[in-house]
């Protein structure tokens, strides 16, 4: 008997997922409220217990890794993109692709499986969930996220499914059986991840048809516990709209996985995403940045994630443009308590490379994240995902490269960390001149504060003094200390992202960073352009007439020492990529280099027929890491006898 046939005794046991289209068939035929009685309670199941970490304070730190999957052994040469998970009864599910040719979709890829049921100590023999299918008609499985519902119990593994394209080369669609459209597969698991059955879910969650690609985020979705979508399930995607852009989506189910929908797209630049609901039921949203800030993007939703709010940089939290994790520490804790503001994130701590696998923690709903420890320093770090696990350990299954999986446990006891960010006022300081800033440090969580000292490591030649902490800090109480900072008369303008240690007696610590900025002179501004050119292209022998295109020339040159990416406007067709899919717009132009556009135009209307003249108006703003410039370039005047 099939998943789908199964649905009206799952319903009586549990309440279960099942596939969309037939519960649609179902509802059309006026017959869901008859085969599903079960289906008006499961809103109001008890949800199972999840798992918290045993809090920072408690026991000695542990911390141990252990490979699951290496090349060449269990059939595959290559391992990528881990996804972790705990059941209801406390087994731990790990995800992965095996990648028989070392490539992402289309490849014929399989989403592989291993299981735990002693807390990760030991792992059964791997299995496959879905198998990928090699051949001219290949079909591949890649990218799997894990969401297990806490009040059925059920587990939902979803992937993409990919025939000939991949996620770059999807076109809009949704017929299930397009070969070069890139597919979203959920797949279910009724009985703890033992066995699966599978739904192409790609016309449910693509409202907008002009959408051409989308994949679920790796790693793990959130089901929510606070407010009025208590219960709510979420899995992040990333998706190509009709204009090319890179935008994050959640899809989410209101029903146990009997249907999903999309929400609200998000963002420019967008890529892997994930989601966390925050103390108070707010939901964040947390992405990788495939626009390059090297830093993640987040944002904020105050309806379970149907929309989101302005997407912002946050600059504690540097990345590589890789996949990173974030999950609750204490996922248990009552709504608005302090532990239920407690957040862990991993990623590759690194803006150069995938390198450097670290773990955070805030305090204070990402607010802050004065907590960070490298789990791998230095070393070669991919994709990672967390998991609390049952025996108040944090589970963490990563790639230590780009062909394997391991998977690590530790206690936050390991992390030495201390729940009291630093936060630095701003300073704004000429070179060879002294100024003061202050810093607040607060104990958000955990026991009282003693005997402890702020250093600041100060660039080479500065010299930074930070005034003393008070010898006990309570719980709950701020400290507000002086920082004198005296700038050498040869330093360079530029931003000092300056990083600031409280260590107390114990040895644990907490992070923060000053940021002194040191005016730059006009030579030393990165991104630096010139623009020239608003001329006419071909222009006429005779009169202009309504209707006629006016087409223009401009010339970009990059002066500065760094690459910029320069974004144009102005009151030209082709021009602005925010109006027109073919525009000026160049990313990372390098240093010193230059490009021609001949995109621009304009067409004549009766009113510049009537005023004798069009002139061309534009702005080309430069971005170089931090430094923004804009030039302004009007004219000339195109006459219209």
């Amino acid at each position: 008997m099939s998943y789908i046939e199964r649905i009206p005794e799952l319903m009586t046991r549990t309440s279960t997922t099942t596939r969309t289209r037939a519960l649609r068939l179902l509802a059309a035929a006026g017959a869901l409220s008859l085969l599903f009685p079960a289906a008006a309670s499961a809103a109001h199941l008890e949800p199972h217990p999840d798992y918290d970490a045993t809090p920072f304070w408690a026991g000695n730190p542990t911390y141990t890794e252990q490979d699951l999957a290496v090349p060449g052994v269990g059939g595959f040469p290559n391992y990528r993109i881990p996804a972790l998970t705990v059941t209801n009864d406390g087994t731990l599910l790990a995800s992965y692709d095996g990648r028989p040719t070392g490539g992402d979709a289309p490849g014929p890829n399989s989403i592989l499986q291993r299981v735990s049921r002693d807390g990760g100590q030991t792992w059964q023999e791997q299995t496959v969930v879905h198998g990928g299918v090699p051949g001219a008609e290949k079909v591949g499985y890649s990218d799997p996220s894990y969401i297990v519902d806490r009040e059925t119990g059920h587990i939902f593994n979803f992937h993409v499914k990919s025939y000939d394209q991949g996620f770059a080369g999807s076109r809009p669609g949704v017929d299930p059986d397009d070969r070069n459209v890139l597919h979203a597969e959920v797949s279910v698991s009724v009985d703890g991840g033992t066995t699966w059955e599978h739904q192409v879910i790609t016309a449910d969650i693509t409202p907008d048809l002009s959408w051409r690609s989308r994949f679920a985020a790796s790693g793990q979705g959130i089901q929510l516990k606070y407010g009025p979508h208590a219960g709510r399930l979420i899995q992040q995607y990333t998706i190509i709209n009709g204009a090319g852009t890179f935008q994050a989506v959640s899809v989410y189910s209101d029903d146990h996985g009997q249907t999903w929908q999309a929400g609200e797209p998000v963002g420019t630049g967008m890529d892997e995403n994930k989601t966390v609901e925050l103390s108070d039921g707010r939901v964040m949203l947390n992405s990788r940045d495939s626009a390059g800030s090297k830093f993640r993007k987040v944002a904020i939703s105050e309806d379970g994630g149907v929309t989101y709010g302005e997407v912002r940089i946050d600059t504690e939290l540097p990345d590589p443009t890789n996949n990173a994790s974030i999950v609750r520490a204490f996922p248990n804790a009552d709504e608005d308590s302090a532990r239920a503001k407690v957040l862990l994130f991993s990623n590759a701590d690194s803006q150069s490379g995938r390198t450097n696998g670290t773990v955070r923690a805030s305090c204070d709903d990402g607010e802050n994240w004065p907590i960070a420890k490298a789990f791998a320093p230095g070393a070669a770090t991919a994709y990672s995902t967390l998991a609390t696990l049952p025996d108040g350990n944090v589970g963490l299954l990563y790639e230590p490269g780009h062909s394997s999986i391991r998977f690590a446990e530790f206690n936050l006891a390991w992390l030495e960390g201390l729940c009291a960010p630093l936060v630095a006022e701003e300073l704004s300081i000429e070179r060879g001149t002294a100024a003061t800033s202050t810093v607040v440090v607060t104990n958000q969580l955990g026991p009282v504060i003693k005997d402890a000292t702020v250093v600041a490591d100060a660039p080479q030649g500065w010299t930074v003094e930070i005034s003393e902490v008070p010898r006990r800090l309570t719980p709950g109480r701020s400290a507000e200390l002086s920082v004198d900072v005296d700038v050498p008369a040869s330093a360079s303008g530029g931003t000092y992202r300056i990083p600031l240690t409280l260590t107390d007696s114990s040895g644990r610590s907490s992070q923060g960073t000053l940021v002194a900025v040191v005016p730059k002179s006009a030579d030393e501004v990165d991104g630096r352009i010139s623009v020239t050119g608003g001329t006419v292209l071909h222009p006429k022998t005779e009169p202009y007439v309504v209707g006629d295109r006016i087409s223009f020339h401009y010339r970009v040159t990059n002066l500065s020492d760094a690459a910029t990416t320069v974004v144009p406007s102005g009151n030209l067709r082709d021009l602005d990529p925010a109006v027109d899919s073919r525009n000026c717009r160049w990313r990372n132009l390098p240093a010193h280099d230059a490009y021609n556009c001949n995109f621009p135009y304009h067409v004549v209307t009766a009113e510049d027929l009537e005023a004798g003249s069009f002139t061309p108006r534009t702005t080309w703003t430069s971005t170089s890491g931090e430094d923004v410039t804009a030039v302004a370039l009007d004219g000339p005047a195109v006459q219209l006898p």
